[in-house]
C-alpha cells in the first residue's frame, strides 16, 4: 500500500484522491490518500512549506501506522521529505525529484515548469549541468491557478518557451500539472517529453515494489 500525501487540505473525496487514482490506474498499486490540514491553498512559498513540514511528518507516521509501505509526498517542492524518511521506517518518496531522476534518464538538456519564483532545490541539484532553465506559466501563483482556462493556456506558454530554449525534455515541477493532465498535452502539441511528477513518483514506487514499471 501506497500512502500518498496531499499538500493541500481538500474537502471532497474524488479531489483527494485524484493523484492516487492516477497511479493505481497507471501502475495497478493500493494508494491510501490523505490531505494535510489548514492549507486550502496548498504549498507555493517558503512559509506555506514550513507551515506543511510537521502536518507531513505527522500524516507519514499516521500512514505507516495503517499499513502503509511507502509514502509518496505529492508536491514537486519535495517538503519534508529528509524529516519523513527519520520519522518512519518506509521508504519515503518525493514527486519533484523522481520526476528530476526520470528526466535525466533521458536527456542532457532539461527545462523545468514550475508555479515557484525558483525551481525547488532537490530539482535543481538533481539536475546539475543538463538543467537549462526554468519558467513560470503567467498569473499562476498556486496549484489551484492552474485548473483556470488562463492557467492552462499559461502553462502551455510557458512549455513552449522552454522549447524555443533548447529544452528536450522538461520536468513539471508542480503536482497541479498531473490534476489537469498537462504531459500528454505538450506531447501532443509540443512533441516534447514532459515528466508528470505524480506518475514518476507512481514509477518510482511500483519500481520499488517489484512491480512492472509502465511508460510514464
Amino acid at each position: 500500500m501506497l500512502g500518498i500525501i496531499r499538500v493541500i487540505t481538500l474537502q471532497e473525496s474524488a479531489a483527494i484522491q485524484l493523484h492516487g487514482d492516477l497511479i493505481e490506474q497507471r501502475y495497478g498499486l493500493p494508494v491510501m490518500s490523505r490531505c494535510i490540514p489548514d492549507q486550502p491553498r496548498g504549498v507555493f512559498n517558503e512559509e506555506t512549506e514550513a507551515e506543511s513540514i510537521p502536518k507531513i511528518i505527522t500524516l507519514a507516521r499516521e500512514l505507516e501506522q495503517q499499513g502503509c509501505t511507502a509514502i509518496g509526498i505529492s508536491c514537486a517542492a519535495d517538503p519534508a521529505l529528509s524529516e519523513s524518511r527519520e520519522a518512519v521506517g518506509i521508504p519515503v518518496l518525493g514527486a519533484g525529484s523522481c520526476a528530476a531522476h526520470m528526466a535525466m534518464a533521458y536527456s542532457s538538456r532539461v527545462g523545468v515548469l514550475t508555479i515557484l519564483e525558483e525551481v525547488p532545490p532537490l530539482i535543481r541539484s538533481i539536475l546539475g549541468e543538463a538543467y537549462i532553465g526554468m519558467d513560470r506559466p503567467d498569473g499562476v501563483t498556486t496549484t489551484l491557478d492552474l485548473g483556470t482556462p488562463a492557467g492552462r493556456a499559461g502553462a502551455l506558454a510557458g512549455a513552449a518557451r522552454l522549447v524555443e530554449r533548447g529544452a528536450e525534455v522538461l520536468v513539471l515541477a508542480c503536482t497541479g500539472f498531473a490534476t489537469i493532465g498537462l504531459a500528454a498535452e505538450l506531447e501532443e502539441r509540443l512533441g516534447i517529453r514532459a515528466f508528470d511528477p505524480i506518475l514518476c513518483l507512481g514509477a518510482a514506487a511500483s519500481a520499488s515494489a517489484g512491480g512492472a514499471v509502465r511508460r510514464v
